[in-house]
């Protein structure tokens, strides 16, 4: 209850300073309106049905994103947290790979499909598999200890293994790497759709930039950043009943 006022507080404390900045003329004329011209924005709209359709547009290819993720990456982490020859063969094009910005592929991902849903699916896929990938390995990793050795001396079988095992072992890393690749693929969505002219909230603040119309640019940047913080607040929602017995869960009921 604590942090929440503190947080409440701070955003509180931070949309006053911008409040004060902006009609004391501390900013630049013409390019930052004041807070509450952009929260009145905000609100209005939230009642106009084409920033819904720009919000369904990020949101649902982001999420198609992620499950295709998901099915790439759980195989994948298998393989290579599993079987030696695999992780030794694929180590440098995983390291390769990881580097590179979603927005370096942007030209590709164009010249492949133009400014379409599926040229953002396929950024976002490059862009937000890794964490998911790399935390299922680590997780896969952590298998191969002490709990795998005694598991096989007391012979309880798969289903037994897999459900006190193997299944707890991996489920923290898998929700920890998947919250981080949610957050990735909203990113990626939003970059791709400015930059690339697909639909969605991305290509609504380019146009509204061009416009001049800075209130509604500011709006829709505050948007995004209230979608991700949902996306978010969703995924720890889920994390807390399925890692209940975490200590990381534990610690943090206990703050």
């Amino acid at each position: 209850m604590g942090r929440t006022v503190l947080g409440a507080g701070a955003v509180l404390a931070v949309l006053a300073a911008w409040e004060v900045l902006a009609r004391t003329g501390a900013f630049p004329p013409g390019s930052i309106p004041p807070a509450s011209t952009v929260l009145a924005e905000f609100v209005r709209q939230l009642g106009v049905a084409a920033f819904w359709a720009a919000a369904w547009n990020t949101v649902s290819v982001a999420l198609l994103g992620l499950l295709l993720i998901v099915l790439v990456a759980s195989p994948l982490a298998l393989l290579i947290g599993l079987v030696r020859p695999v992780q030794e063969s694929t180590w440098f094009l995983l390291e390769f790979l990881k580097p590179i910005p979603p927005v370096a592929l942007i030209p590709l991902g164009l010249l492949l499909w133009g400014p379409s849903p599926g040229m953002k699916l396929f950024l976002i896929v490059m862009g937000a598999i890794w964490p998911l990938l790399t935390q299922l390995i680590y997780g896969i990793k952590e298998i191969n200890g002490v709990g795998a050795e005694m598991a096989r001396s007391y012979r309880l079988g798969w289903w037994l293994t897999t459900s006190r095992l193997v299944f707890p072992s991996v489920l923290p890393f898998a929700l920890t790497g998947l919250r981080i690749s949610a957050s990735i693929a909203i990113v990626v969505a939003v970059v791709t759709e400015m930059i690339g002219g697909a639909a969605g909230l991305g290509q609504n603040i380019v146009v509204a930039q061009s416009a001049g119309a800075l209130a509604e640019m500011y709006a829709l940047i505050i948007a995004t950043g209230l979608l991700g913080l949902l996306i978010n607040a969703g995924f720890r929602a889920v994390q807390k009943p399925l890692l209940f017995w975490h200590p990381s869960v534990r610690q943090e009921g206990n703050l």
